[in-house]
């Protein structure tokens, strides 16, 4: 049932989250800014660094340097090239599972797109998935 007030009906079920939204208060968390190099990057996906600055994030860049925190302020849902992204190192976010997950499975990634999922390219230390879903379900990762 809606909830009327001064603004008009609103809902009484809200989302859960949106990839890419940190998913607790814990100020156990380590958000780093870095420089988009190459293409695009959409929030709540795997990036790695472009491989000569360690100031930047990219799809399929080298290692694993964190997952793109949202910023809503952005109208597109991505950081953009040459934009500075929040890149949680640590902490708990919200992702988009690209394969079914259980709390048992490894966090895994695949480079080139940033999908995080089980089963996948590069497993990522330390990383857990708090939450189970389907494909295309929103899922907890905690980054460790």
């Amino acid at each position: 049932m809606p909830i009327f007030d001064s603004y008009g009906a609103t809902t009484t079920n809200m989302a859960k989250g949106y990839p890419g939204m940190i998913a607790d208060a814990s100020l156990a968390k380590d958000v780093a800014s870095r420089r988009v190099t190459t293409a695009a990057v959409a929030f709540g996906l795997a990036v790695g660094r472009d491989g000569t600055n360690a100031e930047t994030a990219r799809l399929g860049g080298a290692g694993f340097e964190g997952i793109t925190v949202a910023d809503k302020s952005r109208p597109a849902d991505l950081y953009s090239v040459g934009e500075v992204a929040g890149v949680l190192r640590k902490g708990t976010i919200w992702v988009t599972a690209s394969t079914a997950v259980t709390i048992a499975d490894p966090v895994t990634f695949t480079a080139a797109t940033g999908v995080i999922g089980a089963g996948l390219a590069t497993t990522i230390a330390g990383a857990k998935f708090e939450t189970a879903g389907a494909i295309g379900d929103l899922v907890r990762v905690y980054l460790g």
